[in-house]
């Protein structure tokens, strides 16, 4: 504010907000408009557990997990960067308590069919609702069989988006997951420990 004038007289003049521009009449003024988005993470929403039941044959067999909350996982990528990301899982060997083992090679596989172990059907993604987003371009080749072990099982790539695509929060569907049991298997309770884990770059 300043404060103008002669003697015994005073005027009151604004200067304005701090930044302001005048423009004359039928001159535009130019505005600069900045929006700021920070990067948000990349998160993986999994089944708690994965269950299979069977009964003894006679003949070799393989199961599904039949639970239509085990064979979906939602992928939320609000990063809003386009390098892609894939999913991975691990498992340690199916073991009873009373240390019977199936086997570490051939038992544990996934792929997006729930009526075959050896489809090379894909998984389906569909956008979530409420997210308008971009789906992953997935080059995964399944069926994926995955290798159990003891100890530090190795992980195995089950899903993918290329760069530039699965921005958004992604629905992973029809996801199979099979256990191949030859007709020897003994009965028990058998038990693995299967790690999922997403990380960034196709």
């Amino acid at each position: 504010m300043l404060l103008a004038g002669g003697i015994g007289a005073s005027v009151l003049v604004s200067a304005g907000p701090a930044g302001a521009q005048t423009c004359l009449a039928g001159v535009s003024c130019s505005i600069t408009g900045t929006l700021t988005l920070t990067s948000g993470t990349l998160s993986i929403t999994t089944p708690s557990t994965l269950t299979w039941a069977g009964v003894v044959s006679g003949v070799d067999q393989t199961l599904v997990d039949a639970l239509p909350a085990d064979q979906t996982y939602l992928v939320s990528n609000a990063t809003g960067i386009t390098t892609g990301w894939h999913v991975t899982v691990s498992a340690t060997t199916f073991t009873t308590t009373g240390s019977i083992s199936l086997a570490s090679i051939g038992t544990f596989a996934t792929n997006g069919s729930l009526v075959s172990m050896t489809a090379s059907t894909a998984p389906t993604a569909t956008c979530l609702s409420g997210s308008t987003c971009t789906l992953p371009t997935n080059s995964t080749a399944y069926p994926v069989a995955i290798t159990t072990a003891s100890a530090t099982p190795t992980p195995y790539n089950v899903f993918d988006a290329a760069t530039s695509t699965g921005l958004g929060s992604i629905t992973i569907g029809s996801v199979g997951w099979w256990l191949n049991l030859p007709s020897n298997t003994l009965a028990g309770v058998y038990t693995s420990t299967i790690l999922m884990m997403i990380t960034t770059g196709p």
